[in-house]
């Protein structure tokens, strides 16, 4: 009897929870953000930098692909406790949530965009922790375009999201990462890779993207001529089927890139090309492609990475990758360890554990 007040306790501070975080009115427009762009502006918005520990290391745990509903519904409410849990496990100094943290086309009743975007972001506000957001090709799909969700998310004080003056796409900027001499060592590079046109074909990146791309990296050369940089986005670009054909696994155990679910993202080749002869790309990781376990694959420099989708779907484990990234490392090859997180949250968790601590907290 006490197991099943509990059970109803907690899903009715769940409806009550859903309606004291979110406007009447905007129960009625299913959490449309339209507009909000236009009197939020991330153009140039401070990004703060960050250290290495005594070992020049820094860890990133990459999210990606939750396709969050509402924030409320159980398997968003297991997506969310289940980013909670690892952030609690592993401490990361950074997370990256590299797009699609939200629904995109979806006309069920239950869909909420605000609601699931604070939800999403209250995660992170909870935690203290702060984390680079970078759009997928769902997030700017209904209700809000991409620049929308940016504005929205930039409102909390641990996201980190801006974009530069006049450029296509909604987020383009980089996090510098420091040693005790405060001598940037590494960088973060985060693009919007865009989304779809009216045929449902990728949008790839505009010439002035891929501009800006090649300015940041060389600026970033200009700091420290042997300076490393990752760079995250969402949509795999050509030069992970030549990693998935060409490259080496990143160790015995894991798969090469799946060929067949790639996108076919000829157009973003521009920017492979950029990367490629910058001479200092290290990392290119990615979402997206929702692989049953995570993907890396090591050519000509580089690793190419892809996460598995961090979002609960009947189909695949959901899960996420803690990405150490060695930055005094002699070689790029030696420069990262990737560490694949399965989640463990059950319907059970949630009901018994979960729900009602998120709420009262």
């Amino acid at each position: 009897m006490k197991r099943t007040i509990s059970i109803v306790t907690a899903l009715l501070f769940g409806i009550l929870g859903f309606f004291q975080t979110t406007d009447i009115e905007d129960v009625y427009n299913k959490g449309d953000i339209m507009g909000l762009s236009n009197t939020i502006s991330i153009v140039n918005r401070a990004i703060p930098d960050f250290s290495v520990d005594e070992k020049g290391d820094f860890t990133v745990l990459q999210v990606t692909d939750t396709h969050l509903m509402n924030g409320l519904a159980i398997n968003d409410t297991r997506t969310l406790l289940s980013i909670e849990e690892e952030i609690d496990t592993y401490a990361p100094d950074l997370v990256v949530a590299s797009g699609d943290m939200v629904e995109g086309n979806n006309n069920s009743d239950s869909y909420h965009k605000l609601s699931a975007l604070r939800s999403l972001a209250m995660v992170f506000e909870k935690k203290q922790q702060y984390w680079a957001y970078v759009p997928g090709n769902n997030d700017g799909e209904m209700l809000g375009t991409a620049a929308d969700v940016a504005a929205m998310l930039s409102q909390y004080d641990y996201c980190i999201v801006a974009n530069e003056e006049g450029l296509s796409g909604a987020t383009q900027y980089s996090i510098d990462l420091k040693n005790a001499a405060n001598k940037t060592v590494h960088s973060l590079v985060f693009l919007d890779s865009l989304g779809r046109d009216e045929q449902r074909s990728l949008i790839c990146f505009q010439d002035d993207q891929v501009a800006w791309l090649a300015e940041i990296l060389a600026a970033k050369k200009a700091l420290n001529p042997g300076i490393k940089v990752s760079v995250f986005f969402h949509v795999n670009t050509p030069a992970f089927k030549e990693a998935g054909e060409l490259g080496v696994p990143y160790r015995i155990g894991y798969k090469p890139i799946p060929l067949g679910s790639l996108e076919n993202a000829d157009g973003n080749a521009p920017a492979d090309s950029v990367m490629q002869n910058s001479a200092c790309v290290s990392l290119v990781s990615i979402g997206h492609l929702h692989p049953s376990s995570n993907r890396c694959n090591y050519y000509n420099g580089t690793y190419y990475h892809v996460t598995r989708a961090s979002g609960y779907d009947p189909s695949k484990k959901p899960g996420c990758t803690l990405i150490t990234i060695h930055t005094a490392a002699g070689s790029t090859r030696c420069m990262y360890n990737f560490r694949e997180i399965t989640f463990k949250y059950t319907f059970c968790h949630v009901l018994f554990s979960g729900v009602v601590s998120r709420i009262i907290n």
